[in-house]
């Protein structure tokens, strides 16, 4: 809704910034600018006397007194001053809303990355977790491995011994029976040769005694064989038991190479935690950033209002040279007729 009436400050103002602007400070341009505010006459007379004022309009301009010239000079300035204030204002503004906009959205990013950061961090806790657990099983599979391998080490241990000594005992079973035999057969020898002597009175008996030697003899050789049968038995057992013996070796060399392959994977749980630290240290670079881009972003507020403070001392600058203007002119003694005629132009 347009205003009732206009000043001829505004008037100046809206002309000065179309001229700065580059724009023809035309009649309708200048009601524009002023938001539609003004009749059009007015406007004109208004254009009229500052062109007047300012020499730039046709025919002889009205003589004025110095107290009307330093008027217009000072409302001239006062309207300059304004225009430049207010402009310099919004740039400072339009840079400030820049600024603080680029400062939230680093703000912005810099938070989301410390939270996927943290996301991430907390993964790799939980994989580092059940890398832990899972090598702590391995562990404890490698334990009861190592007590069994170790039981059945004794066992096999005991087993061979045991063989071993039976093998002895059939060793000297079969070495006394061997002795045995050579004194059969040494018996034997001795017994033919004196039954040579005593053939024909001791056939019958020799015959017998013969025999029964031949039956010692056979039995003494069945045992013999029998004993052979069980050292070949016991031979074999000591080559099932070599066997095993070969078989929980390779076992144990299994067990050791997943022993280092436990020791890798520590390995890798180290690099793990070690990648985990990198990652809290970039959590908390990412947070040392938020805070700076924070106290930066609150700098910025503290400037503006520096800014807005200094704008309103300059405000109020003005209004003071313009009072004590004002002051100067009532002093030096400003005719009534002029200052009715200011009035008239101020109200439009």
């Amino acid at each position: 809704m347009a205003r009732s009436g206009i000043t001829k400050r505004e008037v100046q103002a809206a002309r000065l910034a179309l001229l700065k602007a580059g724009h023809h400070p035309s009649i309708d341009a200048i009601r524009i600018h002023l938001g539609n505010t003004g009749s059009k006459s007015t406007i004109s007379r208004l254009v009229k006397e500052i062109e007047d004022e300012e020499g730039g309009g046709g025919g002889q301009a009205p003589r004025t007194t110095v107290s009307e010239q330093l008027q217009t000079l000072v409302n001239n300035l006062a309207a300059r001053l304004e225009l430049e204030s207010q402009e310099r204002f919004d740039v400072l503004k339009e840079g400030h809303a820049a600024e603080l906009k680029r400062l939230t959205e680093a703000r912005d990013k810099a938070l989301a990355e410390s939270q996927a950061s943290m996301r991430q961090a907390e993964a790799r806790q939980v994989e580092a977790a059940d890398a832990k657990a899972a090598a702590l099983r391995v562990q404890g599979e490698l334990n009861a491995l190592r007590l069994e391998h170790a039981q059945t080490t004794g066992q096999l241990t005991t087993q061979v011994t045991a063989l071993q000594e039976q093998l002895a005992a059939a060793k000297a079973h079969a070495a006394e029976l061997g002795k045995q035999h050579e004194h059969a057969h040494q018996a034997l020898e001795h017994f033919r040769a004196a039954s040579k002597e005593q053939r024909d009175r001791e056939a019958r008996q020799h015959e017998q005694q013969l025999q029964y030697l031949q039956r010692e003899v056979a039995t003494a050789t069945e045992a013999l064989a029998s004993k052979q049968g069980e050292l070949r038995t016991a031979l074999q057992e000591k080559v099932d038991a070599l066997g095993l013996l070969t078989a929980a070796r390779a076992e144990r060399r299994q067990l050791d190479e997943q022993l280092r392959g436990l020791k890798t994977a520590g390995e890798r749980l180290a690099v793990q935690n070690q990648l985990v630290d990198d990652l809290r240290a970039h959590v908390l670079q990412a947070v040392q950033q938020y805070e700076t881009l924070q106290s930066r972003a609150e700098a910025l507020e503290r400037r503006n209002g520096e800014l807005e403070r200094l704008l309103a001392a300059a405000e109020a600058a003005a209004q003071t040279q313009a009072d004590v203007v004002k002051g100067v002119l009532e002093r030096i003694g400003q005719p009534p007729a002029n200052k009715s005629k200011g009035k008239a132009a101020s109200t439009g």
